[in-house]
Formats: structure tokens, sequence, C-alpha cells
């Protein structure tokens, strides 16, 4: 059975179309994984929780009155509207937006999970609304002055999530003390766009995680946006920034750049897992280097595997015992148990889930 996807085109085209005068809008996002969150009292557990952040963030920093009212009679609302919760039949998770100024409220079943979280902003938060099955574990960011596109997807295919653009003064050329003084407003409004996009950034780690950031920005503008970045989001971020024309590039010349980066990335990050296990094998009796099918399913069974390397195309047969999960090159019995042996046409599969079990890393060398 299917999800249920309460997601349109015309339904996203309005909530991006929404904007408050304040921050009054609530987005909400509630993971439904059944092994999670299967009972009622779980989910409102996890309601509760989340409810609970959202008032917190409400009552503290600097808000007009008007506006902490507006949302504390908008989380109200989002209490009630969530205590029934007929809503979490057939869906992977749900989103919510809320704002009384606006009398919006907008309920969505989506059919692909999310990260439990809110957001309070001047408009919904509908990024992890974009994605389409599987969250892809690549964002891209594209940020000048102005504007920003942020992209997600995988290294070989991406999309556009969301863009935004904020009010920065133009250049001015008369000189003067009034030039020093539009100057610094000029700057300080650059600076509240970057921590819209660095605050926006966070608030999509947080609802639809990301593993790897790249950022396309001039080389003058590098510093200013690393400065305004989270900590957790400045750690998935590439060491260097993207050498693209921002305000004319095409999604397909994203890619190919994103792509080149991240295969760069890997290639140097399994050249460093390589020479580790040179430098240990040989050196202490196989106590952290196994090389060769024997030693390495010998590793696997004895569930002592950090790092699981082998070529792509490697096809070895091998025996897997079912009863306990022992595996071997060759045999007819299991030495551990005594049981039959299965023969494996490729055990190198076996050896696989195993190390993923076993929170292994999973490095398949195609060079």
């Amino acid at each position: 059975m299917s999800a249920v996807n309460d997601i349109n085109q015309e339904t996203l085209r309005s909530l991006a179309q929404t904007r408050a005068e304040e921050e009054t809008v609530l987005s909400l996002y509630l993971d439904l994984d059944p092994h999670r969150f299967a009972t009622a009292a779980t989910r409102a557990s996890e309601i509760d929780s989340l409810l609970d952040g959202a008032h917190r963030e409400t009552e503290s920093g600097e808000r007009s009155h008007a506006e902490r009212q507006a949302l504390r009679r908008t989380l109200e609302q989002a209490r009630g509207l969530l205590a029934e919760q007929s809503w979490a039949k057939g869906a992977r998770a749900l989103a919510l937006f809320l704002c009384e100024p606006l009398e919006l409220s907008e309920m969505l079943r989506l059919p692909h999970p999310v990260m439990s979280a809110f957001v309070i902003s001047d408009a919904p938060f509908i990024a992890p609304l974009t994605e389409v099955g599987p969250v892809g574990n690549v964002c891209v960011a594209l940020v000048d002055e102005r504007f920003a596109r942020i992209l997600r997807g995988s290294a070989d295919r991406l999309h556009e999530a969301l863009s935004f653009g904020d009010d920065v003064h133009g250049r001015q050329e008369q000189g003067g003390w009034s030039q020093s003084r539009y100057q610094r407003s000029r700057h300080e409004d650059i600076k509240a766009h970057l921590r819209h996009v660095a605050g926006t950034l966070q608030r999509l780690l947080q609802v639809a995680p990301y593993e790897r950031l790249l950022i396309a920005c001039t080389e003058q503008l590098w510093p200013r946006v690393m400065e305004e970045l989270h900590p957790d989001v400045r750690a998935r971020l590439h060491e260097e920034r993207l050498s693209l024309d921002v305000s004319d590039v095409g999604i397909e010349d994203v890619v190919e750049a994103t792509e080149a980066v991240l295969a760069e990335e890997r290639s140097a990050h399994e050249d460093a897992a390589l020479a580790e296990l040179r430098e240990h094998h040989g050196r202490d009796g196989g106590e952290r280097a196994a090389v060769g099918l024997e030693e390495v399913l010998n590793a696997l069974v004895e569930r002592r595997v950090f790092t699981l390397l082998f070529q792509a195309e490697l096809r070895p047969s091998g025996v897997l015992c079912r009863r306990c999960g022992w595996m071997g090159v060759a045999g007819e019995s299991c030495p551990l148990d005594g049981a039959s042996l299965e023969p494996r046409k490729n055990i190198v599969e076996d050896a696989v889930q195993s190390a993923v079990s076993q929170s292994a890393e999973i490095l398949r060398l195609r060079d």
C-alpha cells in the first residue's frame, strides 16, 4: 500500500506566495515512522515536545507584543488540530502550516519521511515538500548579495528546492559622508541576507537532513557566508566554494560541478583509507587490518570491522551459515554450531550486509 500524498503544485504555489508582515507563520513537521511512532501515545509525546520547543522560541528573543500574542494563539490552534490523530493513517509524515494573522491553516500528509521539527518565520518553510521519493543527501546553495537558490538531491540529480531574495541597497557611487553611511547600510543588508541563507540551511538540515553541502558564491562573499553558518551546517560543508556564476547558471551546470567536486572528494577519501590499510597490514598481526577474502570474512564474523573496502567487480563464491551468520570461502558444516552451510555465488553481498549491520563504512572501489 502506498503512502497518501496531499501535495500538489497548486498547494505548493499557494504556500510559496504566502508571506506575513512579522514572523507569525508556524511550519511544523511530524515524523510518522511506524517503527518509532506507531502508537497514539508516542505521537502525542512527539507533538508535545515540538510544541513545547516552539513555545520556548516564541517566548524568547525580541518580538513585538502583537507577534508574540499571535504565535501563542497559533500554538494553541496547532495543539487542538493535532489532538485528533486520524490524520496519521496512511502517512509517512505530516506538515502543518498555521498563521493566525493570515488565517492560514494547511495540513498535508506526506508520502516520504522527514525529521520532526518546527520553524517560526514570516513564510511557510516548504523546502521538504519539494522532495520526491527519499530525501537526497546533497544540498547545493547558490548565493549572491541579494538572492539564493537551494538545490537538493544526489550528486548526479538535483532539483531546486526553494529560492528567495532579500532587500539590499544597490551600489551608490557618490562620495562623502553620505556614501560612507550608505555603504554601512548596504553591508548590514547583505549580512541580514546571508543570515537568512544560513538560517534556511540550518532549518533544512533539521527537517530534511543532508550529508553534504556545497556553496557557490563569489570569492569576496565566501568568508562572509562561512561566518553566518551554524556549526552543524558547517560540519557538512565542502571546504572549497563552487566556482559558478550564480546569476546565470543552469541546474545541469550545477550538477556537473557538484559531481566533479564530490568525485574528487570520494577519491581522496578512498586513497586515505587504502593508505591506512597498507600501513597496518602486516604490521600488527591482523589486529587492525585484514586483507584477502578469508581474513576479511573472519573479521566480519567477529564483528570487528570499521571499514570494508572491496573491488566493485569482485564476485567470489563462498558459504554462509543461515543459523548464526558465519561466512567462509568453503566448507560443508559451520565451525561454530555445526549447521549445514549454504553455497553463495557472491559472498561479497553477504559481507556487505554484515558490515552494514556493524555500522561499518562501505567503500566499493571502482578504480
